[in-house]
């Protein structure tokens, strides 16, 4: 009887498939170098840890990984040539990892309207460890329509590129323009994220007026009618100087984006450090340096916690909350238009940031106007429709006058008078003008203008 049965188990076994007894499980590591191509590789092995080992990988269609609780990493670099392609897709899975790999484009292919890395449809994704760099594109880091997304320890460099801005639809504005635009990590109607430790740095197209003027940025490429938010002058001129756009982090998609951790990420050189369009954040303890705008809720951001941030080197407005055009009030179904939920700004809490050297950062020349400059802009709607900034709590903010003691000018050490209009500037005079303020604490140091252009209740 014993025979018998080793007779047996020695005939499954020769008959067992080629490779069977070898095959990794689900959550086991295996090589990817050992395949003919890397997406061979993440076919062959879904809900596997694929490492992949040192050296470039060259890739012409973007990377796809579509099963769930598929892991990527090592020390690896994935090169893409395609222009017209992502890097990578991460495509309806859940539980996917990618850490610890760098991903570029190569020469004379890094001009892109593509994203870097993108993840549609997902749930419990990971983006850890990564470095993306030379993607000039509207975004390098993207999620769209997911839930319970980390990014984190990433570094993000030279990230934007030139476009067409087009305004031309609907009737805010009427116009075209050549721009400078992207942004380092973008999330699109995302419910849950968590952002932290990254570093987001453009050094390729920093705005400088050389720039502007060698690439014609800001020029008007197409009017096609004078819009509620457009001047006149501006027309005539066939210019605007808003033409450095994106953002360094941007949470977009109001009242589907929603509770979200932004927290410990440095970042440089940008249009809008962190920008907000989203529910119930927290942006936490970032560093953000010579940017345009500092930190931004906007298009109905409610209960939006900014605290212990530090602003330097900012040109426009250290923080920056106010309607968007987006905001509304609630409404009922009306004939054929569905029931709408509100979506305003406010029940938020700005708390112990430091905004400094304001009016110094490498965009100062392109704002000539100081005092509209400010360190704090709690503003109304830019439509007379638009429901109004309402509970907001200020405190234990500090505002610093910078060139009072000693500044860089031109290569030279000296003092400077303030380039900001007001510390905070809560425009009361508006008829949409911001409600429910309550200001305890503040350090504010005087602007052109003083600290606050009305009397702070």
């Amino acid at each position: 009887m014993r025979n018998h049965l080793f007779l047996g188990l020695v005939l499954v076994f020769l008959l067992a498939e080629p490779g069977a007894m070898t095959r990794a499980e689900p959550g086991t590591t295996v090589d990817g170098a050992s395949y003919p191509t890397l997406q061979a590789a993440i076919d062959a092995n879904p809900g596997r840890i694929i490492q992949v080992p040192v050296g470039d990988y060259v890739i012409s269609s973007a990377l796809l990984i579509n099963r769930d609780n598929t892991e990527l990493h090592g020390p690896a670099r994935i090169v893409q040539t395609n222009a017209a392609e992502p890097i990578l897709r991460i495509e309806q899975a859940t539980g996917v990892r990618v850490h610890n790999l760098a991903f570029t484009r190569s020469e004379g292919r890094q001009d892109t309207n593509q994203p870097g890395l993108i993840a549609r449809q997902c749930a419990d994704l990971e983006f850890s460890g990564l470095r993306v760099s030379e993607n000039h594109s509207n975004s390098s880091i993207v999620a769209v329509s997911s839930r319970d997304v980390v990014v984190q320890d990433c570094v993000v460099t030279n990230y934007k590129g030139f476009v067409i801005d087009d305004r031309t639809k609907g009737d805010r504005f009427g116009y075209a323009f050549k721009a400078v635009d992207g942004t380092g990590i973008q999330l699109r109607e995302v419910d849950g994220a968590f952002i932290r430790n990254n570093r987001i740095s453009e050094y390729r197209l920093l705005p400088t007026k050389q720039m502007r003027d060698r690439h014609d940025l800001g020029t008007l490429t197409v009017v096609v009618m004078r819009g509620r938010n457009t001047s006149q002058e501006m027309l005539d001129a066939r210019y605007t100087n808003n033409w450095h756009q994106g953002s360094g982090i941007h949470l977009a998609s109001p009242t589907v984006t929603r509770r979200a951790i932004v927290t410990g990420n440095v970042i440089e050189h940008c249009n809008q450090g962190i920008d907000i369009h989203a529910d119930n954040v927290i942006a936490s303890r970032n560093m953000i340096s010579h940017c345009l705008i500092g930190l931004k809720a906007v298009h109905g951001a409610k209960n939006v916690l900014m605290t212990d941030n530090q602003v330097i080197y900012v040109d426009l407005w250290g923080i920056l909350l106010r309607p968007g055009a987006v905001s509304h009030n609630s409404a009922n179904a009306a004939g054929d238009k569905p029931a709408m939920e509100e979506n305003n700004d406010g029940g938020s809490i700005i708390a112990n940031n430091i905004i400094s050297h304001i009016g110094f950062g490498r965009q100062a020349w392109n704002w000539p106007e100081r005092e509209n400059s400010h360190g704090m802009h709690l503003g109304d709607g830019p439509l007379p429709e638009n429901p109004p900034l309402r509970d907001l709590l200020v405190v234990g903010n500090v505002v610093c006058d910078s060139g009072r003691d000693s500044v860089l000018l031109d290569g030279q050490w000296g003092k400077a008078p303030p380039r900001y209009g007001y510390a905070a500037f809560t425009d009361q005079a508006s008829p949409n003008k911001a409600l429910g303020l309550e200001f305890h604490d503040n350090l504010f140091e005087s602007g052109l203008k003083g600290v606050n252009d009305c009397e702070i209740p």
